[in-house]
């Protein structure tokens, strides 16, 4: 049994929190399995998209798409398909000037 994808956001949210980066619910998702999408934001106009693998204990988060920054708005058009295709999906954006997520990914 895996642990559902509305536990899995609360708790990134809170440890994010936690740490002092802000991270935010944009979109709410299926409680039990919907996908997670993680928008990392640079606060320079620039983001990174990442999705969240239950099944990869060790490093659940993975890039989606570029490793590279990619322009903001690019990246919401990219979470605007995903959502017309999967309504189950959750996003959760997070704001991230300095760098400090690479520390906490494979925490969460």
């Amino acid at each position: 049994m895996s642990v559902s994808s509305e536990i899995i956001v609360k708790a990134f949210i809170k440890m994010m929190n936690k740490n002092f980066l802000d991270a935010y619910l944009v979109k709410k998702g299926d409680n039990k399995s919907g996908e997670i999408f993680l928008k990392v934001s640079n606060l320079l106009g620039y983001a990174m998209l990442y999705s969240y693998r239950k099944s990869n204990i060790n490093n659940p988060w993975e890039i989606y798409g570029s490793e590279s920054w990619q322009i903001d708005t690019d990246i919401n058009k990219k979470l605007d398909k995903i959502t017309s295709i999967d309504s189950d999906a959750w996003i959760i954006e997070l704001e991230d000037k300095n760098g400090k997520f690479s520390n906490f990914k494979e925490e969460v």
